[in-house]
């Protein structure tokens, strides 16, 4: 169970950066978990973290892009898995977009990562067309929140 999110701060980088690494493919353009990128992305308050005894369990990245509001990462710590921290999280990305007085939110996922049901089952639709991403291919999914 989660007991907070919060926003991330540059000395979560590293927990991060390690989290992620979990979730690496093999491709020249990952860059999700590069410290420079991570930093970027903390400095422009797009990392939320979510803790459970003090331990980050999970951790999101949410951008703005338009009139929509992108989930560019979204993880959770592998022996976290399956306690609906996830479910927690895109709850809290649904929120994060209805709080700026949007109503679009998009999240997108590798085919290697094959958790496509995930999204379906949090009220996303998936769109027909994948999209490509440095050779590889990954589903695009879009919510009315």
């Amino acid at each position: 169970m989660i007991s907070q999110i919060r926003k991330a701060n540059t000395g979560d980088t590293k927990s991060i950066a390690s989290l992620i690494e979990s979730l690496r493919l093999d491709m020249a353009g990952f860059v999700w978990n590069e410290v420079k990128f991570i930093e970027k992305q903390i400095q422009n308050g797009e990392y939320f973290l979510a803790e459970s005894a003090g331990s980050i369990v999970g951790i999101i990245s949410l951008r703005q892009r338009k009139n929509t509001i992108h989930i560019e990462t979204l993880a959770v710590a592998p022996e976290h898995r399956l306690q609906k921290i996830g479910t927690q999280l895109v709850d809290f990305a649904k929120s994060f977009t209805k709080e700026r007085g949007l109503r679009d939110l998009c999240a997108c996922s590798f085919f290697e990562y094959k958790i496509g049901n995930f999204y379906t089952r949090q009220g996303f639709l998936l769109r027909p067309d994948p999209g490509q991403y440095d050779g590889h291919q990954y589903h695009i999914f879009v919510a009315k929140v």
